[in-house]
């Protein structure tokens, strides 16, 4: 139960990022030829809508919008690279800014519940208006605390300083997630926003194969006023999804060590 739980949240969260990229994309004049939830290879199409392919693929835990020409470098008809690089950071952190948005979502539908509880006390039928506030100021407080906490997890990495046990893999989050949903849909639904958030942060790191390592070889060719070339970023981008894999295998495992010890 724990899983299909975990399978849901995680879900959930990745269309919500996705979308973001989608709709901006679309609304740039760029031409998206699929929404994949996972990564390939491809599993089942499941379906086709405006000529965006949406597709179910093998490996979990990640989704991608495929939009021509921004892995390519071609620049032609409603490609990404022919749309303005304002557009282009745009779509990038668009993904981010959805992360975040639900995640507001999220704590502002909390605080109108009344049995809500939080920090072990009972939230007061807080009207919309107040609610979304409060909420505002709640996000903001968790992404602010999340990004130290993030920054000084990845510095510590190339310094071969990381605590693990501070972070968590599938692993961790399934036992996180199954041991929230006992304590009801209020405390369940208050981790999806905080996973919402790191999320956002994670994928503005400016690590290739995220959307922050995109969006810094936008500013890259903003300043230097020329495309970077499609070999470069896609080696580049290469070396940055192996880090990430080898990050996510190492906290793997270290979950389950924690788990048998």
């Amino acid at each position: 139960m724990n899983i299909l739980i975990f399978i849901v949240v995680i879900v959930v969260l990745i269309i919500v990022h996705e979308f973001g990229h989608l709709v901006v994309a679309k609304l740039s004049g760029m031409r998206v030829d699929e929404f994949g939830l996972g990564y390939p290879p491809r599993a089942a199409v499941i379906g086709k809508i405006k000529g965006t392919l949406f597709t179910l693929n093998w490996l979990p835990f990640g989704g991608f919008v495929k939009i021509f020409g921004e892995d390519s470098g071609e620049n032609g008809a409603h490609s990404f690279t022919s749309r303005p690089r304002i557009l282009q950071a745009l779509v990038l952190i668009a993904g981010i800014a959805m992360n975040l948005i639900f995640a507001l979502i999220i704590f502002t539908g909390l605080l109108m519940t009344p049995h809500w509880v939080s920090d072990h006390e009972i939230v007061a039928p807080l009207p919309l208006a107040s609610a979304f506030i409060k909420a505002a100021g709640v996000t903001y407080d968790i992404t602010v605390a999340t990004s130290i906490g993030l920054a000084h997890f990845f510095s510590s990495i190339f310094t071969f300083s990381a605590d693990l046990s501070q972070v968590a893999g599938p692993v961790g989050i399934v036992g996180v997630i199954g041991s929230a949903s006992t304590q009801g849909l209020g405390y369940l639904l208050y981790l999806v926003a905080i996973i919402s958030i790191n999320l956002a942060l994670i994928n503005l790191i400016p690590i290739p194969a995220l959307d922050g390592g995109r969006l810094l070889f936008v500013i890259i060719e903003s300043i230097i006023r020329r495309p970077i070339k499609a070999s470069i970023a896609q080696s580049v981008n290469a070396v940055g999804f192996l880090f990430l894999v080898l990050l996510m295998v190492v906290v793997t495992v270290h979950d389950i060590f924690k788990i048998v010890g």
